[in-house]
C-alpha cells in the first residue's frame, strides 16, 4: 500500500480513470466535471464499449443535482456501457478498475482535485494472493453499492458472435432509467445492481428454438386468461398492460387522463408500489412479463 496526497494522488486518480480496460468503479458523494475530465479522462471510454463504467453517488435527497448534476449525468449517459447507482447515505469516495484501487477523502469534483488538501491510500492487484488489502476493499465497495445501492441507470452493450471466433460490437441499449423519477423526488424501487446482464449477444445462433406451427396452434386454443391487479384499487382484472385499471377506476382516471398519476398497486403481483399507467408494473414484475 501507498499513502498519496496533493499532486501524486490526483496523478493516480488520473491514471485509474484513464487507463482502465475492463471496468471502472467511481464511488463519490459528489460528483462534479470540468473539461479536462471529460475531453482528456472519460472520453477515451466514449467509444469502448469494452470498459464497465460504475458511478455511484449520494448525498441531498431532496435535490440530486447537488451532488451529481444534470449536465454531468447527461455526459455518462452517452457511454456503451454504464451503470449509474444512488446511495442516499454515501460519504465513502473510492477509485479503482481491474488493477488497483484508491481509497481517499477526494470527491470526483474539478476544484477539490485543484485546491484542496486531500489524502488517499492506493493499493494494487497482486497476481496468485487472494486475500489482499485491493481485493478485500474493492469487494466490499462491490457488496455495498449491492446491497444499500439504488440502481437508476443502465446501458449495456450488444454485440454479435463472429462465425470462428470473437464479437462484432453492434450498439448499446438502455435497459433502465429512473434518473427523472430521482430527480422529482419519487419513491423509486431498489433495484440490485447484480440484477442486469454485462452484455447482450444479438447473432442467430443464439436465439430460441423455433416452435412448431402445429403446437403454436394448441397453444393459443388452450390459451388461459392471466389475472392481475387494477393499479389503483387492486381489484383482479384481466393482465394486459395497455389496460392497467378495472372499469370504475378508468372512469375516475378520464376525467383528468394524467398518465403520470401516481396509483398504488403493481398490476402483476399486487403488492403495494408507486405506479402509473405508463409504468403499470414492479420493475421486477415488468422484467418478467
Amino acid at each position: 500500500m501507498q499513502f498519496l496526497t496533493e499532486k501524486q494522488l490526483a496523478d493516480e486518480i488520473y491514471d485509474t480513470i484513464f487507463y482502465t480496460e475492463k471496468y471502472l468503479l467511481i464511488i463519490s458523494p459528489f460528483i462534479q466535471l470540468d473539461k479536462y475530465f471529460k475531453d482528456e479522462l472519460f472520453k477515451t471510454h466514449l467509444n469502448n464499449s469494452n470498459v464497465h463504467i460504475i458511478l455511484a453517488f449520494g448525498k441531498n435527497e431532496n435535490n440530486i443535482n447537488k451532488s451529481f448534476n444534470k449536465k454531468d449525468i447527461e455526459f455518462f449517459t452517452k457511454f456503451p456501457n454504464i451503470t449509474i447507482i444512488y446511495l442516499p447515505n454515501l460519504h465513502a469516495k473510492y477509485y479503482g478498475n481491474e488493477k488497483k484501487g484508491i481509497i481517499t477523502s477526494m470527491n470526483l469534483i474539478d476544484y477539490s482535485f485543484l485546491n484542496n488538501i486531500e489524502f488517499g491510500v492506493l493499493s494494487k492487484k497482486k497476481l496468485f494472493l487472494k486475500k489482499t488489502f485491493f481485493k478485500k476493499s474493492q469487494d466490499k465497495c462491490f457488496n455495498i453499492i449491492e446491497s444499500k445501492g439504488y440502481t437508476i441507470f443502465v446501458k449495456r452493450p450488444k454485440y454479435k458472435k463472429k462465425i470462428l471466433i470473437g464479437k462484432d460490437y453492434v450498439g448499446s441499449e438502455i435497459e433502465l432509467d429512473l434518473i427523472d423519477d430521482l430527480e422529482k423526488r419519487k419513491n423509486i424501487e431498489q433495484i440490485n445492481f447484480s440484477f442486469f446482464t454485462n452484455e447482450k449477444y444479438v447473432n442467430s445462433a443464439l436465439k430460441e428454438k423455433r416452435k412448431e406451427r402445429e403446437l403454436l396452434k394448441n397453444n393459443q386454443k388452450n390459451n388461459i386468461i392471466q389475472y392481475g391487479h387494477c393499479i389503483r384499487c387492486n381489484t383482479k382484472i384481466e393482465l394486459d398492460l395497455e389496460k392497467p385499471l378495472c372499469k370504475v377506476c378508468y372512469q375516475i382516471w378520464s376525467n383528468y387522463k394524467d398518465p403520470y398519476y401516481p396509483e398504488n398497486y403493481c398490476i402483476s403481483c399486487g403488492e403495494k408500489k408507486e405506479t402509473n399507467l405508463l409504468k403499470p408494473a414492479c420493475f421486477n414484475c415488468y422484467k418478467q412479463m
